[in-house]
């Protein structure tokens, strides 16, 4: 494939990528069987050489990417992350514990300090994912404020709670803006267009998706209701659950799960799409491909218990740059 036209005040760039998602197979369950062995330690390790693999595969305007972060540094990145939003977050857990309603005003601050945290420790990590990837030569880099980014996160937590979400795709756009449009390469790099991307329709997806995720609540509120009036048949009291139990409760969140996934692969296509149009390309989009592909990446990933991420990232990577077109 190939991009004819730049963006506006930008160079054209043409998005390649040669892959073997087979080979991701091998690289899937070695990663995967270390991860069990190390307690999860080693999935960053894996992560990373997976990157650097699809890396290594994709180039632009006829120049390959390269990876140089670590598995060290993701794992670093991941604690600090989860022990500043986990630390917020537990503590409003435990002042709703300890007070009740009345800690109210403590429990939004903290929750609203955990917005933040992850806010900022989300376009930190899009800053550490551009300064690993090296194109022509030289870095990438990103401009902007991570106290400004994460503030704008905050601020669009309230509109998110008063409109049960839909304020989601306004709140995606301005994100994609903010992160695309400040990515920089002291070499040639097309600027990023936020007028080419808003034209790209995002609600229409994304009410599949919410009103998906409402009859999922609704059908779990359903169930529970029917276990506490005695509807449903539970375990004796004191008694542990018995194997068939658990599986049915199993195999209930996992289907749930893949639902989901089916219900949301429309939105995330939409949200492709729109990135895509920033940088003046065009994603061909295909919604029941987009359910069908998620269904099936979904089904690969319960069946292996995950073992199979690095894989199904790869398929996932090479049926989106399949889908690019010159805008």
């Amino acid at each position: 494939m190939s991009r004819t036209d730049g963006v506006a005040g930008g160079t054209s760039l043409a998005p390649e990528q040669q892959i073997d998602t087979a080979a991701f197979l091998g690289l899937s369950l070695r990663c995967g069987l270390l991860s069990v062995a190390t307690l999860g330690l080693y999935s960053f390790w894996g992560r990373s050489e997976a990157r650097r693999r699809l890396w290594d595969a994709t180039g632009l305007g006829g120049a390959p990417l390269e990876y140089g972060g670590t598995g060290g540094e993701l794992l670093a990145g991941f604690v600090i992350k989860w022990l500043a939003v986990g630390g917020c977050l537990l503590g409003a857990w435990a002042s709703f514990r300890a007070m009740g309603p009345w800690g109210a005003p403590l429990i939004v601050l903290l929750t609203g300090a955990g917005v933040y945290a992850y806010g900022f420790t989300r376009f930190a990590g899009f800053v550490y994912l551009a300064s690993r990837t090296v194109w022509r030569g030289e870095m990438f880099e990103v401009e902007g404020s991570p106290v400004a980014f994460a503030a704008r996160e905050l601020r669009d937590a309230a509109p998110m709670a008063l409109t049960a979400g839909w304020w989601a795709p306004r709140m995606a756009r301005a994100r994609s803006q903010a992160l695309w449009g400040g990515l920089r390469h002291p070499k040639a790099w097309p600027g990023y267009d936020d007028e080419a991307a808003a034209r790209q329709p995002l609600y229409s997806a994304f009410a599949i998706g919410w009103f998906a995720s409402v009859m999922v609540v609704l059908f779990i509120g359903g169930v529970m209701l029917g276990l506490a009036s005695g509807f449903f048949p539970t375990p004796q009291p004191g008694a542990a659950p018995s194997a068939g139990q658990l599986g049915a409760l199993a195999l209930l969140l996992a289907g749930l799960w893949l639902l989901l996934r089916a219900a949301w692969a429309p939105y995330d296509e939409a949200a492709r799409a729109a990135s895509a149009a920033g940088f003046g390309l065009r994603l061909a989009r295909n919604e029941k491909a987009a359910a069908r592909a998620a269904l099936a990446d979904g089904a690969a990933l319960v069946g292996s218990l995950g073992l199979l991420t690095p894989w199904v990232r790869a398929r996932r990577s090479a049926r989106l740059f399949s889908a690019l077109e010159p805008g």
